[in-house]
């Protein structure tokens, strides 16, 4: 859980505030898909990359809402998948997901399981 707080606090510093993210939600999984969602008013482009698309930052863009809410639905095989958020070209740590992992870089890859 510390992990987490602390992951989420350093995605909102990296964002420019604390306001820009407001209730972060872990992706969820849905008759569709994966939907991965991110609250951030303030970016311009938003994508999510990670095992699941050879790390693309253009493969799967997430779409904003009026409220500023970036969402996506991507369909996953099952299995464990880790993945960061690209915000404005900048790779960012989600924050929340299942669970998290090293990503060798200093950061940390959040991690979805699909059953």
């Amino acid at each position: 859980m510390a992990v987490r707080i602390a992951i989420a606090c350093l995605a909102a510093m990296t964002l420019g505030s604390c306001a820009a993210a407001t209730r972060p939600a872990a992706p969820v999984a849905t008759p569709s898909g994966v939907r991965f969602t991110l609250a951030l008013n303030g970016a311009h482009s938003v994508a999510v990359a990670g095992s699941f698309n050879g790390w693309s930052a253009a493969s799967h863009p997430l779409v904003r809402d009026a409220r500023g809410v970036w969402t996506s639905v991507v369909r996953l095989p099952p299995g464990e998948h880790v993945f960061m958020y690209v915000v404005d070209g900048q790779w960012t740590s989600p924050p929340m997901a299942e669970d998290y992992a090293d990503d060798g870089f200093g950061a940390h890859n959040g991690i979805v399981v699909v059953r």
